[in-house]
């Protein structure tokens, strides 16, 4: 029997009206303190009932960028406390920062039928030193109880244009209401766009003539930028998803180009062309890349002597992974020096990473740079270059008609692999003779579990079993990462210790080094049985691929990730003495994903009077679900769930 899971109806959120009513102002009522409740989102503990912001810049001073903000949140319980406390980061450079002034800040409470309110006083507002860049400003709303309302609002003052980000409407609570204006002058050229998946409710776009007055009596046009969203979701991070800014929704400005009144233009956002030219000048990428002679003499002559073929290019990947160490620092436009590592045989993913390259072409192999982003860095963007978006280099070897991906920085993953880290949709190839590309960023292989054990039953109602578990790709990676930190004795002692009802013994591990074949652990054990009326049920899984369900959300406005595609197969048999016979052979069960995107079946075979094969087979045929799948992933993984733990095989004594 197959069943496809559909999909549930989803509704726009432009489309939802809410019964909670919102009061787009700073005022505080009393029906603003007697709700104490979210309706759109049961487990929400806080929320903004409204928020409001407006950037500009005015004549006089030096026309830096004035952004005025301000907010009003409801405390349902003492769960949400910790939204009192807000936290305004500054930045700062050598030679100029950012000023936060004009803050006003009340707690409001509904006592004996009155509302009161507590002032937030200057010395309970603290500033400290965040980083080199940054200043953090820090204030507690004081007289804080659950049902209260908090209000603030101040002002920050920037002299960095190039750093005006726009506005954020979703945040880790929910929000009823968020409006962002920016009157930004003309002369300063934004991309600009709209990020996650929230539709706005209002949008107005418009020009201001004359609004700034500049030198010698002349005047700018000013852009005119109106956002509105309502009934906006809380951002909450979930397993199986990348950068947080990759998804929640904002307004994300980025300077492409700054047109002086004095005719000089600046621009901010360059071609590929441009920045593929400056790459290649460039100290740390690529002034190393050339710098292919010095790793002439690191190779052994009998690893040098041979054919230049696969076996030659592994070798060499090994040698590297092997002898030089990443220092666990990205880093790849700082310090770069190949002679520096070749000497200390240390250093961070650009110096290992080039090295390799290095390494490879002067053995004559055909070898080029990939930079790219890794998954909690978030995506780099590709509508036009920023630099600042990347924050990691490997290495691609094209050989005959075949092309790998390579990064030496960890000595556990099988040739041809990158580290899970590395798997975010897209890279950036630099080729400076033909010009650089972008290039899919996805294993070219499946990943597998799978498991087989042999059971049985003997006549002291004992199970005894057999167990072999085979992990292929990122999941033999994990187990070998796992054996590396803790030591292949107390991985194996962990498994021994992690079910007290099974009694295991024999316990080895196959090609836990041999990182071309997949990693296999093998066992015997000992386990009991349930009887209940006579009727004695066997659990037929020893170990389930997932005890719980990854997906907790109500909602998730954003796709589930999970870097590579999966494939889990658990093969058992088990075998009775004469003395019992099977109840009920239970019947083929299966689910499948939309599409055919993916696929969970349990299917019995009955051979002869004591024999049953159990095939239990999970797959995922995608690495990468939108947002609509999300539901049915949680139905789909309740599923998983209950066939890995919750299926039981019924036997009865006959003799």
């Amino acid at each position: 029997m197959i069943k496809s899971i559909t999909f549930l109806i989803l509704i726009s959120f432009s489309l939802i009206t809410s019964a909670q009513k919102i009061n787009p102002d700073m005022k505080v009522s009393l029906l603003d303190l007697k709700n104490n409740t979210y309706q759109k989102d049961s487990t929400a503990n806080a929320f903004f009932i409204y928020e409001k912001g407006y950037s500009r810049v005015e004549n006089g001073g030096n026309y830096n960028l004035l952004t005025d903000y301000e907010a009003k949140v409801k405390i349902i319980n003492e769960q949400g406390f910790d939204n009192a406390t807000i936290n305004v980061f500054l930045y700062q450079n050598k030679n100029d920062k950012e000023l936060f002034r004009k803050l006003i800040a009340y707690t409001y409470n509904l006592e004996n039928g009155k509302i009161t309110k507590t002032k937030i006083e200057n010395k309970n507002i603290y500033t400290e030193k965040y980083n080199e860049n940054y200043t953090l400003v820090k204030f507690t709303f004081p007289n804080l109880k659950p049902g209260s309302v908090l209000t603030y609002q101040y002002q920050i003052e920037s002299p960095f244009m190039f750093k005006f980000n726009g506005w954020d409407f979703q945040d880790d609570i929910p929000k009823l209401y968020s409006e962002y204006i920016a009157d930004l002058p003309g002369n300063y050229l934004y991309n600009i766009k709209l990020i996650g998946v929230l539709k706005l409710e209002y949008q107005e776009n418009n020009i201001i003539k004359k609004c700034l007055e500049v030198s010698r009596g002349g005047y700018a046009d000013c852009s005119h930028s109106k956002y509105i969203m309502k009934n906006i979701p809380a951002f909450k991070e979930e397993k199986y998803m990348t950068a947080k800014k990759n998804y929640f929704s904002r307004i994300d400005y980025e300077l492409k180009e700054f047109k002086g009144f004095d005719g000089i233009n600046k621009k901010f956002t360059e071609t590929w062309k441009n920045v593929d030219a400056k790459f290649k000048k460039e100290a740390t990428i690529g002034i190393q890349l050339k710098k292919v002679s010095a790793a002439k003499d690191i190779l052994p002559d009998t690893i040098q002597s041979m054919p230049n073929d696969i076996s030659k290019a592994k070798l060499i990947y090994r040698y590297i992974t092997n002898n030089y160490k990443w220092n666990k620092k990205n880093r790849i436009f700082k310090n770069g020096n190949i002679s520096k590592v070749i000497k200390e045989k240390v250093g961070n993913v650009n110096d290992i990473n080039i090295l390799l390259h290095n390494t490879l072409k002067q053995q004559k192999f055909k070898v080029l740079p990939v930079l790219l982003s890794t998954r909690e860095n978030g995506y780099a963007t590709k509508i036009h270059p920023v630099i600042s978006d990347f924050n990691y280099i490997i290495v691609q070897l094209s050989l005959g008609k075949n092309s790998y991906l390579l990064d030496a920085t960890e000595n556990c993953l099988a040739f041809g692999e990158i580290p899970f880290r590395c798997l975010n949709q897209y890279g950036r190839l630099l080729d400076f003779k033909n010009g650089s590309s972008w290039i899919d960023i996805t294993p070219s292989k499946r990943s597998v579990h799978f498991f087989k054990e042999d059971l049985v039953l003997n006549d002291k109602l004992e199970l005894i079993g057999k167990s072999k578990q085979v992990y292929s790709g990122y999941h033999a990676y994990s187990k070998r990462k796992e054996i590396d930190q803790s030591g292949s004795g107390a991985f194996l002692d962990k498994i021994k210790n992690q079910n007290p009802e099974i009694s295991i013994s024999d316990i080895n591990i196959n090609n836990q080094t041999n990182f071309e074949k997949p990693i296999e652990i093998k066992f015997n054990f000992t386990r009991s049985i349930t009887e209940i009326d006579s009727v004695f049920y066997i659990k037929p899984f020893t170990t389930a691929f997932f005890n719980k369900n990854p997906f907790k959300l109500n909602q998730r406005t954003y796709p589930v990730d999970f870097g590579y595609k999966d494939s889990y197969n658990y093969l058992v048999t088990i075998e009775l003495s004469e003395k019992f016979d099977f109840i009920d052979i239970p019947q083929k069960k299966a689910y499948t994903l939309p599409k055919d995107s993916g696929l969970a079946v349990i299917s019995f075979q009955k051979i002869g009077n004591n024999k049953l094969v159990i095939n239990h087979r999970i797959t995922f045929d995608s690495s990468y679900y939108p947002s609509e799948y999300y539901d049915v992933l949680k139905e789909f993984f309740n599923l998983i769930v209950t066939l890995g733990n919750d299926s039981l095989i019924a036997v009865k004594r006959i003799h």
